[in-house]
């Protein structure tokens, strides 16, 4: 089945133009589903899965989101309708609750600094997605930004009334079927015959970006389902394919190789960061 999955994400790359060099053609192969039943895909995860880019949430990075990418190749077999608790459609990512901006909007670039970077800030507008604005579902991708591991296996992580205290997700209350339901029974409700799981990020992630100080831990390996992250994500897995639906899990990366830790600014070096001295103006010249 895995090998059946990872051929039709690359499906695309049979149909491929003659080779100009050798004149070598690909032969169209028809498409397959193996084993697998992609009539009813369901995606759990957190922003990655959600189409969160630029720093929001907004429509158009939903509609570019990997499971959206799968659902489009799945149809191709027999998949069915996959629906998105789509963002307002202005484009600008952020978030209201009654009225009032909770979330900002999304990041663009406004020209360049006069040091050569680029003018990176959030787009000044206000929001139009409103959390109070309950969406109707149930919906195929469940992807929550900011959701750990055991959020998914919380009661209430819906629940407009946890949202100020932290026990609620912003992104998850406009779309759970209740105040009390978790973003798991929401997608056992619907039965999946196939699904896709790719959360833990943010349990490392967190810890990372603020510097280790102890405010965001990372989550324990062990301990009870909604607290160890191995009895977590045990639950989950044995959860969704209790229904004897297949799918596929996505690993989690090394924090440190993303963009946060390794981007390197225009003109980083300066002679007083040098130590000072013509020497020292001359490097930070010629890099």
């Amino acid at each position: 089945m895995i090998k059946n999955f990872k051929w039709l994400v690359l499906v695309s790359l049979t149909f491929a133009a003659c080779n100009n060099e050798d004149n070598t053609k690909v032969i169209d192969t028809p498409v397959t589903a193996g084993s697998a039943n992609f009539s009813h895909y369901v995606a759990l995860g957190n922003s990655l899965c959600s189409g969160y880019s630029d720093g929001a949430l907004f429509k158009k990075g939903q509609e570019g989101s990997y499971p959206n990418i799968l659902a489009q190749q799945f149809a191709m077999v027999g998949g069915g309708e996959f629906k998105i608790p789509y963002a307002g459609d202005d484009n600008l990512g952020g978030l209201l609750f009654s009225g009032i901006p909770i979330q900002g909007t999304r990041l663009s670039i406004f020209g360049l600094l006069p040091s050569g970077s680029p003018d990176i800030h959030p787009i000044p507008a206000t929001p139009i997605t409103e959390v109070t604005n309950h969406l109707t579902g149930p919906f195929n991708n469940m992807g929550v930004p900011g959701a750990k591991s055991f959020h998914l296996l919380a009661p209430g992580y819906g629940d407009p009334a946890g949202i100020f205290a932290g026990t609620a997700n912003p992104y998850f209350v406009r779309f759970a079927s209740s105040a009390s339901a978790s973003v798991l029974s929401d997608a056992m409700a619907q039965q999946p015959t196939f699904f896709s799981l790719w959360i833990g990020n943010n349990d490392v992630l967190g810890y990372a970006t603020s510097g280790g100080d102890g405010s965001n831990p990372i989550t324990p390996s062990a301990g009870p389902a909604g607290v160890g992250f191995d009895a977590t994500y045990t639950t989950l897995v044995e959860t969704l394919t209790s229904q004897g639906a297949k799918g596929v899990l996505a690993n989690i990366p090394y924090v440190t190789t993303i963009p946060y830790f390794t981007t390197v600014p225009v003109n980083p070096l300066t002679p007083k960061l040098l130590g000072g001295g013509n020497e020292a103006a001359g490097i930070a010249t010629i890099q």
